[in-house]
């Protein structure tokens, strides 16, 4: 376990990746027992390969996902803070961040306009899997398997419009990967709704949503396109900071 843990940690520190014959000169190791290292990590996920006849070793998406999803709930809000609180204010309605974590879709930070309209969504909330648009944002781009485990669990009707047939879940799940957008009307509460997008992470993929919130009236009284457009502007910018001030990462100057 000790050789796979130093042969991470001399990966990590390398954010332009590592060759096999480096790797195996920093940890001190012969070459092929470095190269069965290097297999068993890349089949598990934790390490990737670049492509060419040098191979160039990097961290892998397992283990950043792992990364993202057990960093401190403070040093993300800090991250996103600033966009969130310029989106809220041009939106004019609640919006947040929510992140995948172990197999909840949690929130984690929020903001509300200046003008002070009252806030649906808090920090610490865990977001419905098959109603709220936030964690819709985030699951439909998770793998099939973990879907299946995900709505297996009793899938409440909390409103009028709630889906819980598993089925309608996943085909509510592909029109978000086509449209690359979520919406969340009248699936939790009665007459208020959201919008969510997703926030994608290189080398990560998707364990991040931006939402936003409010009276579907007010929501609806913007077009769509408008509303998506500021969305995803703020998702693309969110993406920045989340990647640039990832806490060490491994390494104190690591940076994508």
């Amino acid at each position: 376990m000790e050789r796979y843990v130093m042969a991470l940690e001399a990966v990590a520190a390398s954010p332009h990746g590592l060759s096999l014959s480096s790797l195996a000169q920093q940890c001190d190791l012969p070459v092929a027992t470095t190269h069965r290292l290097l297999q068993a990590l890349q089949k598990t996920g934790l390490v990737t390969a670049s492509g060419g006849k040098r191979k160039d070793y990097q961290l892998g998406m397992r283990l950043l996902r792992l990364l993202h999803a057990g960093a401190d709930d403070a040093w993300v809000q800090i991250a996103v803070q600033p966009v969130l609180d310029r989106l809220a204010n041009r939106f004019g309605e609640t919006c947040f961040v929510t992140r995948l974590t172990g197999n909840h879709v949690m929130s984690l930070a929020w903001a509300v306009p200046e003008k002070g309209l009252r806030g649906y969504v808090f920090p610490g909330h865990m977001m419905p899997p098959h109603a709220s648009a936030s964690a819709k944002a985030i699951l439909a781009y998770q793998a099939p398997a973990f879907i299946d485990e995900i709505l297996s669990q009793p899938l409440v009707k909390l409103a009028q419009e709630t889906k819980t047939d598993p089925a309608a879940v996943k085909a509510d799940y592909a029109e978000v990967r086509d449209r690359r957008y979520a919406t969340c009307w009248n699936e939790m509460e009665p007459g208020v709704g959201a919008l969510a997008v997703p926030i994608e992470l290189p080398d990560v993929g998707v364990i991040y949503s931006l939402g936003a919130s409010g009276l579907i009236e007010r929501l609806n009284s913007r077009p769509l396109d408008e509303s998506l457009e500021m969305m995803r502007a703020a998702a693309d910018n969110l993406s920045r900071a989340l990647r640039n001030s990832t806490p060490a990462r491994m390494s104190g100057d690591w940076r994508p």
